[in-house]
């Protein structure tokens, strides 16, 4: 079988869900569980997390356990520090 052509026993990507594809030049092809570009863009989120997880990852911001909508429409509440 060439490099690149999709088998039905292969994995899906952990990230994505789409099938991945044998990479046989490569000795660690039975072991992945990420397509390349999948982990790079992943790799990348993490860096740049505090920038991408509100629109990305659907992350709310919050304040006193609270998203930040509905504390701004509270008239007062507590804030506890550990």
């Amino acid at each position: 079988m060439p490099s690149g052509t999709y088998n039905d026993n292969l994995p899906n990507c952990g990230i994505c869900g789409r099938k991945l594809r044998p990479l046989y030049k490569n000795p660690d092809w039975a072991n992945r569980k990420y397509h390349i570009a999948c982990f790079r863009e992943l790799v990348s989120d993490i860096g740049n997390y505090n920038k991408v997880c509100f629109t990305k990852y659907g992350h709310t911001k919050t304040i006193a356990n609270m998203p930040i909508n509905e504390a701004k429409k509270a008239k007062s509440f507590t804030v506890q520090f550990e």
